[in-house]
């Protein structure tokens, strides 16, 4: 095994040096590498650079990332991670940083080294070779250190002192939801918003503006940057759990900066659901039980939380340092809490599973979990994030997004996407109907919400939930109008959508002049916008129609306005017209299936990240001769004998028969294998040949990051969103942040 990594560690190294012009920045320290490293990536927003993935930071790990380098690149980011002496020089070889960042020295992996100096020797190893050193000028320790080591390399500090070179801190002003900081750089002053009030969010900003001050982006795309950022939980897992409670899992470490983000994670999915925190003790942080209990007692406190349950010795003294009005367990052994999670009282929480590998608190997820179906849709919350951004990015100024999430959110579970895309700040949720509505405003969200396809007889239910319905004839606006008279003088918030060409929902032209005179009297009607929808937007050869649509609906909306006296929001873009017809983004537009990273247009394919996985397991493999015949009506043979892997999805989980007698693969530890023979309801047979690698219980990817929908749907003569949308309620749901 050392063997293969030694090699594995040359072949990266040999593939770096081919790329001797190439800008890398390494970045090493205890603590934020991974956070810094995709915020400035984000920040930086240009697709020709190759980054880590995830937290790849390890001697594995960053020989896979080096891999990526492309001769298309223009910036390296690497992170490097070590736990104990002698680590660092094989790193360094592999990334040969042109660019150093040290993040800060902590009391992670400690235990590794003799001591704090020398941890930190060995990881400055890193930037033997660099030209240019980034690190805080206040952290005094690393400070020396540098200085010391490095005195023939560009040096840039930053911090409060005024020693710092690069730049100094003049103020820092927490507000309510971001964090204003005033610094001086080159005898100017300037002041920068950062979406985060935690000091552990401001301290990696900081590093992140010193790294692109010193890669000459101005202060101004700087602080633009700064708004599109948000935390980056490494590993954090939601499903349903067992009593209608919902699980996080983080049971991969215990360390206090990934604490506070799992809180912040449950926090963001809590709802309205009391929230309960199941720890583990901390592993390596340097602090003594007493110390480190205050200290995530007082991070607890924060978050609301009602219930701790801890496992472990360290955290057995932990409720002297909670409020009364939090009730703690404690279990020395993971057994002993398994043994009684049935008395816990769990029904209907929001649950946290956070700790250190060295307890197996899997087992715990794996107790609270609901038994279901084991072929999971997996969705990726971070990639939603990404996406997100990048369509966020190719907006006007001005113009707010909608988000649809109809069809429980094309596949993935509506309820937890909204409440993603509220902590997200979306200005609308879009759904299909009444009832969808309903279920997220139950769910505890607030955002407000349109109805695309409301039933006439929900009006009440509407008003009652504040949901906002799209209106698209005479009758159904008079219907609403009555039964306002009948039953509500309130408000009531409405949409308008026009047909301009799709011949669907929608008020017509000759319908319009009827419309204003009801409009003209109807005082309780506020009209939130008018909008309409375009029938092939992605589509090059129908551009002149589509312009036609837009110059129909602006007329239209020009009428009514009038009549009202006040101008609505206008709207009529989905994903592919957002990026195709940036002079029509007005002031929304809706996002739908590219928040998934399916881009239609292929505008910024290149920058959308695949959120979604479907997944099954291998449940049998069995011998197969030529003389054999495969699944129903026979319809299945191989060429030579081998073997079949069965797995557990079929067609009434939403894979598609089309997809069948070897049109379609799937993929097992990376390599694709043909499905032989007819789909069955709940099970496909998959011809894997000769190989024996595979396992009883392995895993079968259907479509993922490197296998998109896409390739799915073309072979089913379908659309992607036809696939997402059909896939079983059965189907486990699984949410990955990270």
């Amino acid at each position: 095994m050392d063997d293969c990594l030694k090699a594995m560690q040359i072949l990266a190294a040999a593939h770096r040096s081919q790329f001797r012009n190439l800008d890398v920045l390494g970045i090493t320290g205890s603590n934020g590498k991974t956070t810094i490293k995709e915020w400035l990536y984000e920040m930086i927003n240009d697709r020709q650079v190759v980054k880590s993935p995830k937290s790849f930071n390890s001697q594995t790990g960053v020989a896979l990332s080096v891999w990526q380098i492309r001769h298309s690149d223009r910036l390296g980011i690497f992170e490097a991670g070590i736990s104990q002496p002698g680590e660092m020089i094989s790193l360094a070889k592999m990334i040969r940083p042109t660019l150093g960042l040290f993040t800060m020295i902590g009391d992670a992996h400690t235990e590794g080294f003799e001591n704090q100096s020398e941890k930190l020797d060995e990881k400055l190893i890193l930037f033997e070779d660099s030209e240019t050193i980034i690190f805080e000028e206040d952290d005094v320790m690393v400070n020396m250190a540098i200085r010391d080591r490095f005195q023939n390399k560009r040096l840039y500090s930053w911090g409060w002192n005024q020693s710092a070179t690069l730049f100094n801190i003049k103020e820092i002003k927490k507000l309510q939801y971001n964090t204003e900081v005033l610094i001086g750089y080159k005898k100017n002053t300037f002041k920068f918003s950062i979406p985060f009030i935690d000091t552990a969010s401001i301290e990696n900003a900081m590093h992140c503006l010193a790294v692109l001050l010193v890669l000459e982006i101005s202060p101004s795309d700087i602080n633009n940057g700064f708004q599109s950022l948000h935390n980056i939980p490494m590993r954090l897992e939601m499903k349903n759990g067992i009593q209608d409670s919902i699980l996080i899992n983080d049971t991969y470490n215990a360390d206090v900066q990934a604490f506070k983000i799992a809180l912040d994670f449950l926090s963001q999915q809590a709802g309205q659901r009391e929230k309960v925190l199941i720890l583990s003790d901390f592993m390596q942080t340097g602090l003594n039980s007493d110390d480190l209990n205050q200290l995530l007692a007082a991070i607890i406190q924060k978050h609301n939380i009602v219930h701790v349950i801890g496992v472990g010795r360290q955290v057995s003294r932990m409720g002297k340092y909670l409020d009364d009005r939090i009730l703690f367990h404690h279990f020395e052994k993971t057994e002993d809490l398994i043994f009684n999670l049935q008395d816990m009282q769990l029904n209907k929480k929001a649950i946290l599973v956070k700790g250190a590998r060295i307890f197996k608190l899997e087992k715990v997820i794996s107790a609270l979990s609901q038994r279901a179906h084991t072929a999971t849709l997996e969705t990726d919350l971070q990639a939603i994030g990404h996406n997100l951004r990048m369509f966020f990015q190719h907006l006007q100024p001005g113009t707010k997004l909608i988000a649809v999430i109809k069809a429980s959110a094309y596949g993935s579970g509506s309820e937890e996407l909204a409440k993603f895309l509220e902590y997200r700040k979306v200005s609308y949720l879009a759904v299909a109907y009444i009832d969808e509505g309903v279920q997220l405003r139950k769910a505890g969200i607030s955002v407000p919400i349109i109805i695309l396809n409301p039933d006439r007889n929900g009006v009440l239910e509407m008003i009652k939930h504040n949901l906002e319905p799209e209106v698209y004839c005479i009758e159904q606006l008079l219907e609403i109008l009555a039964l306002m008279e009948s039953y509500t003088a309130k408000p009531f918030n409405i949409h308008l959508k026009m047909d301009t060409g799709m011949s669907r929902l929608g008020f017509i032209t000759s319908d319009i002049k009827t419309l204003c005179s009801i409009l003209l009297k109807a005082d309780h009607l506020r009209v939130m916008s008018i909008f309409s929808h375009l029938s092939s937007s992605e589509d090059d050869k129908d551009d002149e129609f589509t312009r036609s649509q837009v110059h129909l609906l602006d007329s239209m909306f020009e009428t009514i306005s009038g009549v009202l006296q006040y101008r609505p929001m206008k709207h009529v873009l989905n994903s592919a017209g957002i990026l195709r017809f940036p002079e029509y983004h007005f002031d929304m537009v809706r996002l739908g299936l590219g928040l998934y990273g399916i881009d239609g247009t292929n505008s910024i394919q290149g920058k959308l990240e695949k959120a979604h996985t479907l997944k099954a397991t291998v449940i049998q493999i069995k011998k197969i001769t030529t003389t054999d015949f495969i699944g129903y009506n026979r319809r299945g043979t191989v060429e030579s004998d081998g073997q079949l892997a069965v797995i557990n999805i079929g067609y009434a989980d939403g894979l598609l028969r089309f997809a069948g007698n070897r049109k379609y693969n799937v993929l097992i530890h990376g390599k694709n294998y043909p499905i032989v023979g007819n789909i069955c309801m709940d099970l496909t047979i998959i011809d894997i040949g000769n190989d024996h690698g595979i396992q009883i219980g392995d895993e079968a990817i259907i479509f993922g990051k490197d296998k998109p929908v896409e390739r799915l749907a073309e072979i089913c003569g379908t659309i992607p969103y036809e696939i997402l949308s059909r896939i079983s309620s059965r189907v486990k749901r699984l949410y990955v942040q990270g």
